[in-house]
């Protein structure tokens, strides 16, 4: 047989290779979908859901406490299906499938061959913090699509010396900074890994690096824009959080080995080792390195560097050459259904307060019971007489009873709520006739100072035993305002 006609009889075969091997990672991002969406109604809407669906419906261009793209994402999920939990939730479900393409693509860009790259598609649909962070529809979700697709577009920038990725970079990268300014330690570690790197540094001598700059700026701009126009609320948000910051530094190295399962370790530090010895890809293990440690330095939590692990599996996936692939991928997907425990509602909610998950979770327990507190407070209020409850409003410490209350509140005749926190008190108090109140969890020391009654209503418990954020939550019924709304409402303002 001739060489042309070897040739064309392996075609096939290697046509036949590659397409089998794109189907499987395909079905792996399937699987990933199909697993989010099969648990996503199983408790309710955690706190941040809450607030972005109650964001969504006041759209500007920034907030307090994040940038205006989930709020926005929020509200065209509900136009789209129904304002239903199950709705919002298929958005970060596809977004895990994203993260599993991405993350076969980085190790396609980086040389895998198809067992690499499913291995990579598998590491990353196993990986708890993923399995955990992409079941909800918050800023991490946005956050960490936005870290994979950046961290392609740079893999591939590097790998082919092809400028032109500059302006993938730069897009992807603006995009995260309109859901969460944590992508910025992404392209402040990838500029001290261009610094570093001397065999990449001619990539930098580039009009389009100049224009994904631009590229960048003017997609972030919008938020600081209006963080500037507020005062920079954010600030107070991240000072509230340093208040953490030891207790994040305690727990950060061991968040890394558990949050992305510790079958998975070898994976993602081989895949740095193995980067960091590369000429050219040093710039991204340097930026993993990087993104790792400052943000254990800055007292972050233990998730904020987690967009970076979805190369640290492209590389390590990488790594491993034409090593056999099946007893990896079972011990991942073991691993996997172990991490669902924890990181998804597989639980029945009740077990909750048996099995001490929210040790690592703790979103779970902030998933229950939000229909029976708002039930409770209207049972406050239209315990109210009626000429007290005309003028009554419905005040909540954080803005995830306020949502709840303006989520579920219609069905048990309550009026909207308006709470404290972040961009809920910068929405403005209830309206001047209003001079009583139905309170929930606000200090009474607070309602003393501004209110002449103060009673106990309720106490709120979840009826499962299960200890979060609102068990115990008190319900009173304040009347008698001391003084204007215009005057009380700036003593109220909890920016956290």
């Amino acid at each position: 047989m001739t060489a042309r006609a070897a040739a064309s009889a392996a075609a096939p075969r290697m046509i036949g290779t590659v397409i089998s091997g794109k189907r499987a990672v395909w079905l792996v991002a399937a699987a990933a979908f199909g697993v989010e969406m099969a648990v996503s109604g199983r408790y309710g809407y955690v706190r941040d859901e809450l607030y972005f669906l109650a964001c969504g419906q006041h759209l500007a261009w920034g907030y307090v406490d994040q940038p205006a793209l989930t709020p926005l994402l929020a509200r065209l999920d509900a136009l789209l299906t129904g304002n239903t939990l199950v709705g919002l939730r298929a958005l970060p479900a596809l977004g895990l499938a994203a993260l599993v393409l991405l993350t076969a693509a980085m190790a396609r860009a980086l040389g895998a061959g198809r067992r690499g790259q499913l291995l990579a598609a598998i590491a990353t649909a196993c990986c708890a913090e993923y399995l955990g962070a992409m079941h909800e529809l918050t800023t991490t979700p946005v956050d960490f699509v936005s870290w994979a697709a950046a961290l392609l577009a740079v893999t591939t920038l590097l790998t082919r010396s092809d400028p032109r990725w500059w302006l993938a970079l730069g897009g992807y990268a603006g995009v995260g900074m309109d859901a969460k300014w944590n992508i910025g330690f992404l392209v402040a570690a990838l500029a001290v890994g261009f610094a570093l790197t001397p065999a990449a540094r001619p990539l930098l001598r580039s009009r389009y690096l100049v224009c994904a700059a631009v590229m960048f700026a003017v997609l972030a701009a919008p938020d600081f824009v209006w963080q500037a126009a507020h005062g920079w609320p954010n600030f107070d948000v991240f000072r509230h959080l340093q208040q953490q910051a030891w207790q994040n530094r305690l727990l950060y190295w061991p968040i890394q080995v558990v949050y992305t399962s510790i079958i998975l370790v070898p994976l993602w530090v081989g895949g740095i080792r193995w980067a960091l010895r590369d000429a050219r890809l040093r710039v991204v293990g340097i930026a993993a390195v990087t993104v790792i440690v400052v943000q254990f330095a800055l007292g972050g939590k233990g998730y904020y560097p987690g967009g970076i692990y979805t190369f640290c599996f492209a590389a390590g996936a990488t790594a491993l050459g034409d090593a056999p692939l099946r007893p990896r991928a079972i011990r991942y997907v073991v691993a996997a259904a172990v991490s669902a425990v924890i990181a998804l509602p597989v639980l029945p909610a009740a077990a909750l307060a048996r099995f001490p998950v929210q040790k690592v979770n703790y979103d779970l327990g902030e998933e229950i019971g939000w229909p029976s507190q708002v039930a409770l407070l209207a049972r406050a209020y239209d315990s109210l007489p009626a000429s007290q409850r005309s003028v009554a409003a419905v005040l909540a410490a954080n803005y995830g009873e306020a949502g709840a209350v303006d989520r579920y509140g219609a069905a048990f005749g309550l009026p909207q709520a308006y709470s404290v926190d972040n961009d809920y008190w910068l929405w403005g108090p209830p309206p001047a006739r209003d001079t009583a109140a139905v309170v929930v969890n606000v200090p009474p020391a607070l309602l003393r100072r501004w209110f002449s009654s103060v009673r106990v209503a309720a106490v709120y418990r979840n009826g499962l035993g299960v200890s979060d954020d609102e068990e115990g939550a008190v319900i009173y019924v304040a009347a008698g305002l001391r003084a204007p709304w215009s005057t009380v409402w700036p003593f109220f303002r909890d920016y956290s």
